[in-house]
């Protein structure tokens, strides 16, 4: 840890360590609408609150003050119903910890390593360049050379723990018909015009026929399987505290697993459909195909299985010989981490690194390997996670949107 970490502000009438804190965007209005997670420095499973990323899909919508809020079930139900905040409080509650994570965090690593790219994807905190950009990118002011060369990095991404009322109780009270049920349809309070600079960057051209729907609120129809297990939840609290505006107050939805594009937040109603409704985020750009027209493209689901290193990165070179204490996280869409490998050459050899014990599947689990250095060199270190579901990382390909990416990045690190 660099000296100038030993010192922060004064806590409770004592100095203390500086803490994690968000990497923030605001909006004309001084509103953060946007902000990266410095994971890269979290020491715990539990990402502070203040230090969560937020990603508005859409639009930042303006506060529903909790009395005054309700979402509606209706569709393909025997008994569609209301319910206020405090009645869906008093329901049977859930609390699930669970990694939350961009499906599109980490994707410019596609293009590097597949040698597309010379630059290796990396966000400093504090990187104002990027605070600019991200106006202009959310403004869809930015041009299509901008937005292709913008930065980033591992920070779209956050471990948490949520309390809530379980969907599928919600839905057995409603009386949704099995027979018929196909998909659940969640939307919320915000709206507003998708950005089609996304799909014009993933299409590579400014000619590309892209779909602009216009003004629509931010929507999402989930599988009956997943809409139905346990674990996913209405959520109306956040790391023991009430649900934040910026994470989708005063209730959001939890979809362990999968990415947080289906964690729909500013809840404003749920419609069982007899069909997979095809919303905009599900049909045009949270979707993994070949390319822009490839005919055989699918949604994004389940994440894949990943690891991370966060010390030592590129950036802490040079470090000295002796004993170092390699360390990361790694999650999966499927469940549970089951084994942590690393490779101090390159992917040459690999040798099982020690996971800590969590019982928590959908979160993520810290791993770690001493590493005692005794020749100075310059090294590439690897880590690769295997989950429950047998899968072994890598697991997503190439795809032209770069979501969901989990491949296998290596810090190279010299040793003085």
């Amino acid at each position: 840890m660099e000296d100038d970490e030993l010192e922060g502000e004064f806590i409770l009438g004592w100095p203390d360590r500086k803490r994690l804190t968000q990497m923030t965007s605001a909006d004309a209005e001084g509103r953060v609408v946007y902000a990266r997670s410095p994971i890269l420095e979290q020491e715990g499973l539990i990402t502070p609150t203040n230090a969560f990323f937020i990603n508005a899909q859409v639009q930042m919508p303006e506060p529903v003050y909790p009395e005054d809020w309700s979402f509606e079930i209706s569709g393909e139900v025997d008994r569609p119903f209301s319910l206020t905040l405090e009645e869906l409080k008093k329901m049977p509650a859930r609390t699930v910890r669970a990694v939350t994570e961009c499906a599109g965090n980490d994707g410019d690593y596609f293009a590097f390593l597949e040698g597309k790219s010379n630059t290796k994807p990396e966000l400093a905190r504090g990187n104002e360049d990027f605070h600019d950009f991200v106006q202009k990118y959310k403004n869809a002011n930015a041009t299509l050379e901008e937005a292709q060369a913008r930065p980033s990095g591992t920070n779209l991404c956050s471990g948490g723990e949520w309390t809530g009322t379980p969907l599928r109780a919600i839905l057995e009270r409603a009386g949704f018909r099995k027979d018929t049920a196909v998909s659940v349809r969640m939307v919320g309070f915000d709206i507003g015009t998708p950005n089609a600079m996304k799909l014009y960057r993933a299409a590579g051209s400014m000619d590309a026929d892209v779909a602009q729907p216009g003004a629509i609120p931010f929507d999402k129809a989930l599988p009956m399987d997943k809409a139905l297990d346990d674990d996913t939840i209405v959520a109306w609290a956040h790391n023991g505290d009430a649900l934040l505006h910026v994470h989708g107050a005063p209730a959001r939805v939890i979809v362990p697993g999968w990415a947080g594009n289906w964690w729909v937040k500013w809840l404003d109603k749920i419609e069982v459909a007899d069909h997979m409704v095809p919303c905009y985020h599900q049909t045009e750009y949270f979707v993994l195909g070949k390319s822009y027209d490839d005919p055989d493209k699918t949604m994004c689901m389940e994440l894949g299985c990943k690891s991370i290193i966060t010390w030592p990165r590129d950036l802490h070179s040079p470090i000295k010989t002796g004993e170092h204490l390699v360390r990361g996280f790694a999650w999966s869409g499927m469940g549970a981490i089951e084994r942590v490998e690393v490779s101090l050459d390159g992917g040459d050899t690999w040798t099982d690194a020690h996971v800590e014990y969590s019982p928590d599947k959908w979160l993520w689990k810290r791993w770690s390997f001493l590493w005692n250095i005794e020749k100075p060199g310059k090294y590439s270190i690897m880590a690769r996670a295997y989950d429950e579901a047998g899968r072994m990382q890598p697991v997503t390909e190439a795809n032209y949107l770069r979501k969901h990416f989990d491949g296998i990045v290596p810090s190279e690190v010299t040793v003085e």
